[in-house]
């Protein structure tokens, strides 16, 4: 019998997107339901969830002392093992996947790549706009982890000042015999204005993105940016990375997500970021169909 190839692209990465499909009615109607004792079912779930954000996605490792971990059996796994372990197969990289919920991985995978390529789109009409004629849907990258925010708004101001200085137009100057020796008036050029930092940034358009995204009031927003921007260790072009690719995709629970990929991203320790991300997946909640 030939060992099937993995049922999910080496690259499936699904990890900061923290809710995966689950139809309600094919899990209550399944042999795992009426078949696994408390700990069984609650072992396999667990291996589910785990399975969903690893790397490749709906995959595990086929090792016995990590899947008592994961599942959070521990010392019990090997009586929970054969149940827990329903539907699972090992494929030709070694690992274990289960089918449901590959299916639905695989879905969640297509949308998120789809995403990234309007979001890579985006990014070249801007450059393209900006007078950029080298961008390329090549040159952008694969997610707006790597776009920076103030970059981005940088570059617009940039645009911004080349046209004002294109318009102005300054006056002909007048001939030699024309000019009042003692009177003369000098033209002022209008200033150049200063294109803001990433901190000014985060509190103009960042401050709107939040208020988008959450619904909240100024002020509460404001108080929620200076928690975040704490978090992230003042580094405001950090946070302003995170508000953009959430400006991109719209969680359902945009707090718990942000407050996820700051602890993620902002320098707060593995288990820290943990907890903020397990945190996350609990309001996500979206357990769309499937096992």
């Amino acid at each position: 019998m030939s060992i099937p190839e993995p049922m999910t692209p080496p690259d499936c990465d699904l990890r900061g997107l923290p809710f995966m499909q689950l139809d309600v009615v094919r899990l209550i109607d399944s042999d795992l339901f009426a078949l696994s004792t408390g700990d069984e079912f609650k072992a396999a779930v667990a291996l589910w969830c785990k399975s969903w954000l690893q790397v490749p996605a709906a995959s595990l490792p086929d090792d016995d002392r990590v899947l008592a971990h994961l599942s959070a059996a521990g010392s019990r796994w090997k009586k929970v093992k054969s149940l827990a372990l329903r539907g699972w197969i090992k494929c030709a990289d070694g690992r274990l996947y289960h089918p449901t919920v590959a299916e639905k991985a695989l879905h969640a995978w297509k949308a998120r790549t789809a995403q990234r390529e309007r979001a890579a789109k985006r990014w070249q009409k801007k450059d393209e706009d900006a007078g950029n004629a080298t961008a390329s849907e090549n040159h952008m990258p694969r997610h707006s982890d790597g776009t920076s925010h103030g970059n981005a708004l940088e570059r617009e101001r940039e645009s911004k000042k080349k046209e004002t200085l294109t318009s102005f137009v300054p006056p002909a100057q007048p001939s030699p015999s024309e000019v009042e020796p003692v009177e003369a008036v000098s033209e002022t050029l209008p200033a150049r204005p200063s294109p803001p930092d990433a901190r000014t940034a985060l509190f103009r358009l960042g401050l709107q993105a939040v208020r988008g995204l959450t619904g909240k009031s100024e002020v509460q927003s404001r108080s929620l940016i200076g928690k975040w921007l704490k978090a992230c260790g003042d580094d405001a072009s950090i946070l302003n990375r995170i508000l953009l690719e959430a400006a991109d995709l719209r969680p359902a629970e945009p707090v718990a997500w942000i407050e996820a990929a700051v602890a993620q991203r902002g320098g707060r320790s593995p288990r820290d970021a943990e907890r903020a991300r397990n945190k996350a997946a609990w309001l996500e909640g979206e357990m769309l169909e499937g096992f």
